[in-house]
């Protein structure tokens, strides 16, 4: 029995399906930066949004069943990558201890996450291709500062191109998109037909895929909540 005041303060993902898809996605962004900070918010809907901001610039999110204590919680991904990995087998309730609060690593608001509109439905093979262009671009130009600003600030596609307001897309968000794992993908193909939706906002620019979205400002070379 689980008593009603069990839990608190800690992190509830009790399906043993979303905490490997959590592990999954915390692995990732670790790859990409191991000191990754990540946001967990919940909504009303019985589920939980995983945040984080990708040292490319952009802030990629996940949704996923859970909450988390107050509804809000900044911790470090590697932390709570290793409770969850310490669970007993077989457990049922997933409750994680988030750790230090780290909510000082995390300032601005979140991006808004309704009243977008829909610009195209893109191929997400696309981006698959071009993420690999990249990968080798960088192989050749990483200096000791890591990726060059010139290849992640890279126009990589131009949607509603033939329209009076056409939308770009930049190295920044296609990386963010395909590196965390959104995109499904067996030996670098896509599922044939799998979409990714490109909307936008005002300045805001968000592209939804399979396992998450990824949210950027096209008025900043940075990601930084306005």
């Amino acid at each position: 029995m689980t008593l009603p005041w069990a839990g608190a303060g800690q992190i509830a993902v009790p399906d043993p399906a979303d905490r490997e898809d959590l592990r999954t996605l915390l692995r990732r962004l670790l790859r990409l930066d191991e000191a990754t900070v990540v946001r967990l918010t919940s909504g009303n809907d019985g589920r939980m949004r995983v945040w984080a901001r990708t040292p490319f610039g952009a802030l990629v999110v996940r949704g996923l069943g859970g909450h988390c204590p107050g509804g809000d919680v900044v911790c470090g991904a590697d932390h709570l990558l290793t409770q969850l990995d310490i669970l007993p087998r077989g457990d049922r309730d997933g409750l994680v201890d988030p750790g230090m609060p780290l909510t000082s690593s995390w300032q601005g608001l979140l991006p808004p996450t309704d009243g977008f509109q829909c610009v195209e439905d893109i191929p997400a093979q696309i981006l698959l291709d071009l993420t690999e262009s990249g990968r080798a671009a960088a192989r050749e130009n990483a200096g000791p500062a890591g990726l060059p600003p010139s290849l992640l600030d890279q126009e990589a596609l131009t949607v509603r191109a033939d329209s009076e307001h056409p939308v770009g897309v930049d190295m920044r968000t296609v990386f963010s998109l395909v590196m965390c794992g959104f995109v499904p993908e067996r030996a670098g193909r896509t599922p044939e037909g799998e979409p990714v939706r490109v909307s936008e906002r005002g300045a805001w620019l968000r592209l939804d895929a399979r396992y998450g979205s990824v949210f950027r400002r096209t008025d900043a070379l940075t990601l930084e909540p306005r």
